[in-house]
């Protein structure tokens, strides 16, 4: 399953983190460092893990699953396909999306059973990939 996320969609979220990581990062199954998080939860959505803003925390949501602009049937069908019919998150790392908001690029996200591939898009080729195992973290807190 491919999901993206336009640079617009990036740049405010990656304002946010880098002013809340200082303040502190939140952490799942060790993971200290900064980052995002890929969510499934109402939409398909990037959310840093810096500290918690006051108000309501940017995220920003896959063309393809945003609430406020696809019909719900179709972001559930892909939510379901992610993650299952439940939530969960993926971890992603920062320089992937600050490599992107950096290079004016959009962020390209293919997911299967096992793995998950994050490309930095630009002018519709991948200029730099990373792979990962999935690790389908569940934490509480976000539900």
């Amino acid at each position: 399953m491919k999901i993206t996320f336009s640079q617009a969609r990036l740049k405010a979220l990656w304002a946010e983190a880098v002013q809340q990581w200082p303040v502190s990062v939140r952490t799942i199954n060790g993971q200290r460092s900064p980052g995002f998080w890929l969510v499934g939860g109402q939409g398909v959505y990037l959310m840093h893990n810096g500290a918690r803003p006051k108000g309501s925390p940017i995220v920003a949501y896959a063309n393809e699953c945003d609430p406020l602009k696809v019909p719900t049937e179709n972001w559930l069908n892909i939510k379901r396909a992610i993650f299952g019919n439940g939530g969960g998150m993926e971890f992603i790392e920062v320089v992937m999306i600050g490599t992107a908001v950096d290079g004016g690029c959009d962020i390209e996200i293919m997911l299967d059973d096992d793995t998950m591939t994050v490309a930095v898009v630009e002018n519709g080729q991948a200029i730099v990939r990373w792979q990962s195992l999935r690790t389908r973290l569940a934490p509480d807190w976000y539900h």
